[in-house]
């Protein structure tokens, strides 16, 4: 463990041991800005070259400041009315600093975080922690309403992830709801369709793939949602290196997921994020309309521990689960050629 600098100066803590390095920026929302797998020797995370760390005035358009990494995203995704003053988009507590120190307790390595709302009366907390030479990331979270009235709201983890045409995306889903479409061949806004193979009418057979990640020259991107998650888990593996990341996390407090694949079409840019939700869709006002936002009573807290997995020796993920102190992780197995 150690602390350092960023680029552009701002205040580095970093977690490491044999498996993993993680980098936090505290001053910059609280910003997972490095997960590097040390065996692969490379950075799971997604940075955007065209735009380096900053620092953003509250209430900028995320878009135009974001450099990549793993955000938090609270009270709200869209622009959204909470007691009747508006949200910024993809809330509040990415532009705004956290409180964090870093300490070590026998063989665990921990960063503390912390940060207000500005217009949410709530205090955000998140704990990362390394135990041992784990595989392992470790998050425990913990929201509290400060205010005398319930709090609706919407929460996001948000990491966003460095792709090529040799990655899948696996998660625990039936069936998924396209949100945002640029282009027919990635769906039509509000369409279902059975994961994983959704309508393409570009596609050989009318349908496509969607675990398989587009190349970046195919200048597409979209965003759909999982509503139906069967199991609390989310997945990205490299079937060449056969190594990948997992996230998992208590279905009961998030039952859904957005999974966010940019193939070179927003901003000319190439990666997938891989998002655990309280609720949908991303505007608090439309998912409390739906009754799918959370509300905290006055003074009550949501408490949820998260873990982010490296894999290796697979091609793909059918399930993962936790067992005891660790995760069982179930291969998807490779389809067989047919025989001659």
């Amino acid at each position: 463990m150690r602390s350092g600098t960023s680029p552009g100066g701002f205040e580095a803590l970093t977690l490491e041991n044999a498996a993993l390095r993680v980098t936090v920026l505290p001053e910059l929302g609280g910003k997972v800005l490095e997960l590097v797998d040390r065996a692969a020797d490379r950075d799971l995370l997604w940075h955007n070259e065209r735009t380096a760390p900053r620092r953003a005035p509250y209430g900028a358009n995320f878009d135009d400041w974001w450099c990549g990494g793993w955000d938090e995203i609270f009270p709200s995704g869209d622009r959204a009315l909470l007691h009747g003053e508006l949200l910024p988009y993809m809330g509040e507590l990415w532009s705004v600093p956290w409180t964090a120190e870093a300490t070590v307790d026998r063989d665990e390595a921990i960063i503390s975080a912390s940060a207000f709302g500005t217009m949410a009366p709530a205090r955000f907390e998140r704990r990362l922690s390394l135990r041992g030479d784990e595989p392992v990331l470790r998050g425990r979270y913990r929201i509290v309403n400060l205010d005398v009235r319930p709090l609706p709201f919407l929460w996001g983890i948000h990491p966003a992830f460095a792709v090529t045409p040799r990655h899948r995306i696996d998660l625990p889903a039936s069936t998924m709801v396209v949100g945002v479409s640029s282009d027919p061949s990635m769906g039509v806004v509000g369409e279902t369709y059975p994961w994983p193979h959704r309508p393409d009418p570009t596609a050989p057979g009318g349908r496509r793939d969607a675990r398989r990640v587009r190349p970046r020259t195919d200048a597409v991107f979209g965003g759909h949602w999982a509503t139906d998650l069967g199991e609390g888990w989310l997945a990205l593996t490299d079937t060449a290196a056969r190594r990948g990341v997992a996230l998992v996390f208590p279905r009961e407090v998030f039952p859904h997921a957005w999974l966010w694949q940019v193939y070179g079409g927003w901003r000319g840019h190439h990666h997938v994020a891989l998002e655990p939700w309280t609720g949908h869709p991303m505007q608090l006002e439309e998912a409390a309309a739906a009754g799918r936002a959370r509300v905290l009573a006055p003074g009550a807290a949501l408490e949820a521990d998260v873990a982010i997995v490296l894999l290796e020796g697979l091609e793909g993920v059918a399930s993962i689960e936790p067992d005891g102190a660790g995760f069982r992780v179930r291969r998807r197995r490779p389809r067989r050629a047919a025989p001659p």
